[in-house]
């Protein structure tokens, strides 16, 4: 079987859950496993992960999981690919680090063979052998992959931008990228977020200025909501807060894990003295102190929100302190981040975000990064992933209008669930599949079936009607009244006789059923629901969730 198939598990028309199958014959690698951050929130839910069950046809076929970086929409949901699917890890120092602290609170550290890998390095993993290429991208030690097959070298970009003075770590690897474009590259697997975007994606460094500013203007306390991942934008932070006296307190548990675990590994240069406690930070001066907290998207459990609305270890936004929220708004935050700045507001605060001055980067290829990665990779078929469709089409749209040699014929656009072929005869999707999420309990850590969270969101939007009919075990006619319990039903109005219709409308529809319907319990229910959201919709035109219960007598 000489062909390639790549198989999104998600990602591709979404933000978040990038999951990738790769495979070859009977051998298949998995790229990436992320969570994702779903609309259906509302209804209890958290997160979101690719729905790993369909992977389990080629449960025998898995050989190996490939991790491009340490963000969560790339590791989140590492631990629940694991728990199903006992595969060694690849990964880079930072990633593997973080990796690891995931898989300890999950306890399944000693059960996972986690590797970690070198810029350059190259493994074998049956019939596919891979090179790790170094990327530049708003986190550090993330790789973009040269993947050679049988058939000719796939080129996944992983999350990146060609930043040539970032502020840790080496520009992007353009001369190994090089390297696989005169060799000859099959197809390049290339990042979408920013395709809408023209020109280049600026540097880490470009935000030096505008914090430089911020520093001198600052009289009080400062401070700077950031992902914690962000490390560049940590280590400017950290740099300036010395150059201009002041020390530094890192809150919220993302933030200080990962400023202790790049510290550790030498990728944060941090001065003796210069990071403190909380406790030690009650000690100095306001203009004396940098925070460096978490919560720049809303979140109602990070540092920020805290500070924001009451207290956080006993520390709280005031009257004269400066908020700077250095990081872009992930579509779908918009509401959290607005009523968050609203509460900044009410206490006095100076907030400055990204509309206001430089303070925030992507750390994602725009158009002309896009163009360096595709003319430098001259691949023979250009597959857009990462980011919502209108990103991936844009992507389609710019290189066929600004890279010579490429149509909709060698540009393709998947979606999740798609399984794209690849032959010595070109390429094509040869299966879809509807690939539901999966959804996870934050609290639990418990994964939430995608038939629940549709049950939930149909109450929030129609309410609920209790049904319960008494029926005779020996006659199986109906004893009494049929009983109607109605909640949060939109658009009910019980003073017009509505309840009485509604039981009478059901006690017709059990005169008229047979006695085989009636004896036959389940499908008496079914029979009983299907009559009574009838009527309702009819009536008032809502489609509310309807529980029947037959009770014998």
């Amino acid at each position: 079987m000489n062909r390639l198939e790549i198989i999104p598990l998600g990602g591709i028309g979404e933000f978040g859950m990038n999951c990738m199958g790769i495979r070859y014959g009977d051998e298949m690698i998995v790229v990436d496993a992320g969570m994702g951050f779903p609309e259906e929130t509302p209804f209890g839910v958290d997160i979101s992960i690719p729905n790993f069950d369909f992977l389990e046809e080629y449960r025998d076929d898995l050989t190996a999981i490939v991790l491009t970086h340490g963000h969560e929409d790339h590791i989140g949901a590492l631990s629940y690919i694991l728990r199903k699917f006992n595969l060694p890890v690849y990964a880079s120092r930072f990633t593997h680090a973080l990796a690891e602290k995931r898989l300890y609170e999950f306890d399944m550290l000693d059960d996972v063979l986690l590797h970690r890998v070198r810029p350059n390095d190259v493994i074998e993993i049956g019939s596919f052998k891979i090179e790790f290429i170094h990327a530049s991208h708003s986190l550090v030690d993330c790789f973009s992959l040269a993947i050679k097959t049988p058939i000719g070298t796939v080129i996944h970009t992983g999350d990146y931008k060609i930043d040539d003075t970032p502020v840790i770590g080496k520009p992007y690897d353009l001369e190994t990228l090089a390297r696989y474009g005169d060799e000859g590259v099959l197809a390049l697997l290339g990042d979408s977020t920013n395709a809408t975007v023209p020109g280049r994606t600026p540097s880490e460094q470009a935000v030096i200025p505008a914090f430089r500013e911020i520093f001198e203007e600052t009289r009080g306390r400062l401070f700077v909501s950031t992902f914690s991942s962000s490390l560049h934008r940590i280590q400017i932070i950290f740099d300036l807060a010395h150059e201009y006296g002041r020390k530094v307190c890192v809150l919220g548990r993302s933030m200080m894990r990962n400023v202790e675990v790049a510290e550790e590994l030498g990728l944060l240069r941090i001065r003796e003295g210069e990071q403190i406690s909380l406790g030690d930070a009650r000690r100095f001066d306001d203009d004396e102190v940098c925070y460096i907290v978490t919560g720049s998207q809303g979140e109602m459990r990070a540092a920020l929100w805290n500070m924001a609305t009451s207290t956080y270890k006993g520390i709280e936004i005031g009257k004269g302190d400066t908020v700077v929220l250095s990081a872009r708004i992930i579509p779908g935050n918009e509401k959290n981040i607005s009523r968050l700045i609203g509460h900044l507001y009410k206490r006095g605060a100076n907030i400055i975000e990204e509309k206001r001055r430089l303070v925030h980067v992507s750390g994602h290829a725009s158009q002309e990064d896009i163009r360096i990665m595709v003319e430098t990779a001259r691949p023979k078929f250009l597959v857009p992933i990462h980011g919502e469709y209108r990103m991936l089409f844009r992507h389609k749209e710019f290189v066929k209008n600004h890279v010579a040699g490429y149509d909709d014929d060698n540009i393709i656009l998947i979606e999740n669930g798609d399984v794209l072929e690849l032959d010595d005869y070109g390429a094509r999707v040869v299966e879809k599949h509807e690939l539901h999420k999966t959804f996870i309990d934050e609290e639990s850590l418990g994964e939430i079936e995608y038939e629940i969270v549709r049950e939930r969101k149909r109450l929030a939007y129609g309410g609920a009607i209790t049904l319960v009919v008494t029926v005779d075990t020996a006659s199986h006619q109906l004893v009494g009244e049929p009983h109607i319990t109605f909640n949060g039903v939109a658009g009910l109005d019980l003073t017009n006789g509505f309840a009485a219709d509604a039981r009478r409308a059901v006690a017709e529809a059990v005169g008229e059923m047979k006695r085989e319907q009636i004896a036959d319990r389940a499908v008496f229910r079914e029979n009983l629901r299907l009559h009574l959201k009838r009527y309702v919709q009819k009536r008032i035109g809502t489609k509310p969730v309807i529980v029947t219960t037959v009770v014998e007598v």
